[in-house]
């Protein structure tokens, strides 16, 4: 009943726009919305853009040298200095492998961890992305000396060791090259098959570790919702029947979150699924079919690492394409991953030419990622003896895993531009500039509401111009400042200095 009460009151809410003075199902809740205004939507109907980072302090990793760490260490720390720079949201990586390391026992301890993070997330206005994190498929699967191999297979992270089934296949990589090289060893792709076929049931205990999860965390309303499953990867079998069973693992998936939700009385969250990266080891990323689902509270969350990784498309093709593949499920697009790892102070501009097709498209996203840690499976050699002394993705740190005082202010910058963290009525234009913090909004409403901003404070005091809007309120937090603007009919907000 309480669910159905919600949704009854967001409805009216949608129905007769913005306005301050209404009941609130819950201040901090946010749902999506399918079809024509497809978004991220608060509980007064405001068109919500979420703006942030991974976090992997939680994330359980192959550790190729045992003293060097392979993730930084939880720190309230880091969320005081995000919300310094606007992130309102992490997604937050967690590991089945910890989550339930023997069959049918789930450690609490870790849960435990999982819930503090939140809590103190909450604390500084961030929203929680739940992401069962895995990349080829565990950390349980790597070469080992004796195998030879000429592209020997880093460990990575995911499933537990009961639940990996290689059928003895060997590791080794076939090519050493970006994602599709770690999905080629052939034991890793004997992985995913086996759990695509649930061998041993471990697909479905898999969906019951979510249950165990989602039971604990369902109550918490910055908890914005559950990534299914990171970057899945198909396995042998023909590409439709792989396809058709990755549908019905985020379908069976979805409806026990559901039930469970309903089970602990507690307000539904977002669906976010993604798009699958390889099959049969190969760099052929495939989506499940649209019809896959009725859910309608749900999100296209694909990465993007276009002149990154993968040189495919352009930085503006390949968000175009992942643009047309939400279209298919009528969702808005939730940009999990990107990031580029060259030179910062030469990347920066391709960070730039993101940011302006993100803001266009008034696109949510979490950049790849907020600390590295040189014992990362990512930066370290397969025998462990090759590791930088530093490693700086956001923030930089030290081989012990230990924060320098580093920051990448090239990256943060562009992260940190201006923009509006909640829209009253229908977005129109958003252009943002990160080298001189200036913004101009444009949307139209049937009702006269309010419209908050996001505004780094490294250019001074904004100020405010437009139509049909007026500053009601400049409220200066750590690193910058919320503005509250009303705002009625077509109207315009511009930030400068």
């Amino acid at each position: 009943m309480r669910l159905k009460f919600c949704w009854i009151i967001v409805v009216l809410l949608l129905l007769f726009g913005c306005t301050k003075d209404v009941i609130k199902v819950s201040e901090k809740l946010l749902y999506a919305r399918k079809g024509t205004n497809a978004g991220i939507y608060d509980q007064q109907g405001r068109y919500v853009i979420l703006r942030g980072v991974n976090y992997n302090v939680l994330g359980d990793y192959w550790q190729a040298n045992p003293s060097i760490p392979t993730t930084k260490s939880f720190d309230e720390e880091d969320f005081k200095m995000m919300a310094s720079y606007g992130i309102n949201c992490v997604r937050l990586i967690f590991s089945w492998s910890q989550l339930e390391p023997q069959r049918g026992q789930y450690n609490q301890a870790y849960i435990n961890r999982i819930i503090h993070a939140i809590e103190i997330a909450d604390k500084y206005n961030i929203y929680v992305l739940l992401d069962m994190h895995q990349d080829a498929f565990t950390k349980f699967i790597f070469s080992s000396a004796n195998e030879n191999c000429t592209n020997p297979l880093n460990g990575w992270d995911g499933a537990p060791q009961w639940a990996v089934f290689t059928d003895d296949k060997p590791t080794c990589m076939s090519s050493s090259n970006g994602v599709g090289g770690r999905e080629s060893s052939v034991a890793v792709i004997h992985a995913w098959q086996n759990f695509w076929d649930n061998k041993n049931g471990i697909q479905d205990a898999c969906i019951q570790a979510w249950k165990t999860l989602v039971k604990q965390t369902a109550k918490y309303d910055n908890v914005v919702g559950y990534d299914l499953l990171n970057e899945p990867s198909l396995g042998y079998k023909p590409i439709n029947e792989e396809s058709y069973k990755l549908g019905k693992f985020y379908r069976q998936t979805i409806n026990v979150i559901r039930n469970t939700e309903k089970e602990v009385n507690a307000n539904q969250h977002i669906i976010f699924f993604e798009m699958s990266v390889t099959w049969n080891g190969q760099a052929i990323p495939f989506i499940p079919m649209p019809d896959f689902t009725n859910e309608e509270n749900i999100i296209f969350a694909p990465h993007h690492y276009f002149e990154s990784i993968s040189n495919l498309f352009t930085i503006e093709q390949g968000l175009d394409l992942l643009y047309g593949l939400s279209k298919l499920y009528q969702t808005t697009t939730f940009i999990g991953e990107f990031g580029f790892f060259g030179n910062p102070s030469d990347d920066v501009n391709k960070f730039k030419r993101f940011a302006k097709k993100e803001d266009a498209n008034f696109t949510s996203s979490t950049w790849w990622q907020w600390a590295q840690a040189p014992g990362d499976p990512h930066a370290i050699s397969w025998d462990g003896t090759q590791y930088e002394q530093t490693s700086m993705h956001l923030i930089e740190l030290n081989k012990n895993a230990q924060f320098t005082g580093n920051k990448n202010e090239f990256y943060l910058d562009v992260l940190s531009r201006t923009r509006p963290n909640a829209i009253c009525g229908k977005p129109i234009k958003l252009v943002s500039n990160p080298d001189d913090g200036t913004m101009e909004l444009q949307a139209n409403t049937n009702s006269p509401g309010i419209t908050t901003l996001w505004i780094p404070n490294r250019f001074g005091v904004p100020k405010f111009s437009g139509s049909n809007s007026k500053l009601e309120k400049l409220d200066e937090v750590e690193g910058g400042y919320i503005a509250t603007i009303n705002a009625e009919g077509t109207y315009i907000i511009k930030v400068n200095y």
